[in-house]
C-alpha cells in the first residue's frame, strides 16, 4: 500500500509541479523569491530583499508561525525574464514553496503568467505596476500596490491640469503592450495623445538613440515607466544638449535615482504608491524603520523597503489566518477574504472580483537640495 501510495504521489508532483502534501508542523515555511540582484536592477533588488527579510526576522524572532520559521530562498534573474520563469519553476517544483513574494521584474512576472495560473501556489506583491499582470484577473496572484494605470492618471493628469500639452513617453521594450496603454489612457483623459514614445532596454548601457530622438520631438514632458539605468541616462543626456522640458516617472524607477541624477534631479517629479517613508507618524512607517535598525542596520528605508515592508506584512496575515496544516490552495483562500486590513496607515482589500489590494498613489518634486517634497 505505501509503494502504491509514493507512486500516486510522484506522479500527482510529476503532472501539477507543486506540492501536493501541506508543509509540515516545525518545519521552516518556505516563500520564494526571483529578483534582479545582478544587473540593472540589482540595487533595487538588494532593498526589495532587505524588507522583506527584516520583516520576517521579525516574526521568526517571536515565535514565527505557530512555531514555524519562515524562510525565504532567493534566485537571482538578473532583470532577464526569461530566467524569472525558469527560477519560478525551480522554486515551485524543486524547492516546494508555499508561496512567492517581492518579484522584482513585472515582464518577468508577465512571462510567467501561463504557468502561475496552471498551480496553485500563490504570488503576492510583484514589486511593479506592471498593467500586462493586471489586465485581468489571475486568481494566484495578489497585488498590494497601486498599478500604473492610477499611477499614469494622476501624473499625466496634474501634467494636463498645469496647461502642458506635448508628451514623450519612454518604457521598457521586454514588456507587453498594458504599460503603454496605461501612459496613452491618462492622455486620452485630457484629449490628448503622445508626441513622441520610445521603448528602451532595461539592461542597456547607450541610450543615445532614445536620448537623440527625445531631444529632437523635444516635448514639454518625458514620462518613464522604466527602472532608474534607462531613466538616469536619458536625463543627463538630455540636459547635456539642452533640453529644458519636465520630467516625470513612475514608482519603477525607485527613490535612489535622486542619488544617481545628482545635479540633475531637482525639478524630477516621482509618482509614489506608499505613504512618505520618513513620516514616522504612521504605525506602518515607524515599525518598518525600527524592523530595519534591528535586522538590516545597513540599509537606508526608503519606499522600496516599506513596499517589501508592506508585502512581507500581508503575507504573514494571510498565513496567520490561515491555521495549521497550511497549503497553497488554503492560503490563496485566506488571502481572498481580506478585507480592510490597516497596516498603519495604508488599507489592504482583495475580493473573489479583485486582486488590487491598493489604489493609494500621490507625487512629489525633488527640490533644489535633493529632497522629495510632496
Amino acid at each position: 500500500m505505501r509503494i502504491f501510495l509514493n507512486a500516486a504521489l510522484g506522479l500527482l508532483l510529476s503532472a501539477t509541479g507543486v506540492p501536493a502534501l501541506a508543509q509540515k508542523g516545525g518545519e521552516p515555511i518556505l516563500i520564494g523569491q526571483s529578483a534582479g540582484l545582478s544587473g540593472g536592477q540589482s540595487a533595487y533588488s538588494a532593498d526589495v530583499r532587505k524588507g522583506l527579510e527584516a520583516y520576517f526576522s521579525h516574526v521568526n524572532k517571536n515565535g514565527g508561525i505557530n512555531g514555524r520559521p519562515i524562510k525565504l530562498l532567493v534566485e537571482d534573474d538578473g532583470g532577464k525574464k526569461s530566467n524569472v520563469l525558469a527560477n519560478t519553476k525551480k522554486l515551485v517544483e524543486t524547492d516546494r514553496v508555499l508561496a512567492l513574494i517581492g518579484y522584482t521584474s513585472g515582464a518577468g512576472v508577465e512571462e510567467s503568467l501561463d504557468y502561475l495560473d496552471k498551480i496553485k501556489v500563490p504570488m503576492l506583491s510583484p514589486m511593479t505596476g506592471n498593467m500586462g499582470i493586471r489586465a485581468s484577473l489571475h486568481r494566484n496572484l495578489f497585488h498590494t500596490r497601486a498599478g500604473y494605470d492610477a499611477e499614469m492618471k494622476k501624473v499625466i493628469g496634474n501634467m494636463a491640469t498645469m496647461g502642458l500639452r506635448s508628451f514623450g513617453l519612454v518604457y521598457l521594450d521586454d514588456v507587453g503592450p498594458g504599460n503603454a496603454k496605461a501612459m496613452h489612457d491618462a492622455l486620452k483623459l485630457h484629449n490628448l495623445s503622445a508626441l513622441i514614445e520610445t521603448p528602451v532596454n532595461r539592461n542597456a548601457l547607450d541610450f543615445n538613440a532614445a536620448i537623440d530622438k527625445l531631444h529632437k520631438a523635444n516635448p514639454a514632458v518625458v514620462v518613464f515607466i522604466t527602472n532608474s539605468v534607462p531613466l538616469v541616462k536619458i536625463i543627463q543626456g538630455l540636459r547635456a544638449k539642452g533640453y529644458g522640458g519636465q520630467f516625470v516617472t513612475s514608482s519603477f524607477a525607485g527613490i535612489k535615482v535622486i542619488e544617481e541624477l545628482k545635479d540633475k534631479a531637482p525639478g524630477l517629479i516621482l509618482s509614489e504608491v506608499l505613504p512618505n517613508p520618513s513620516r514616522t507618524q504612521f504605525k506602518l512607517v515607524k515599525e518598518h524603520y525600527q524592523l530595519l535598525k534591528e535586522y538590516a542596520p545597513e540599509a537606508t528605508p526608503n519606499y522600496t523597503t516599506l513596499e517589501a515592508h508592506v508585502s512581507a506584512k500581508v503575507l504573514v496575515e494571510g498565513l496567520r489566518r490561515a491555521g495549521n496544516n497550511l497549503t497553497p490552495e488554503k492560503l490563496v483562500d485566506v488571502l481572498e477574504d481580506i478585507r480592510k486590513l490597516d497596516l498603519g496607515g495604508y488599507e489592504i482589500n482583495f475580493s473573489p472580483k479583485s486582486r488590487d489590494g491598493s489604489v493609494y498613489v500621490n507625487t512629489g518634486v525633488v527640490s533644489l537640495d535633493g529632497a522629495l517634497r510632496f
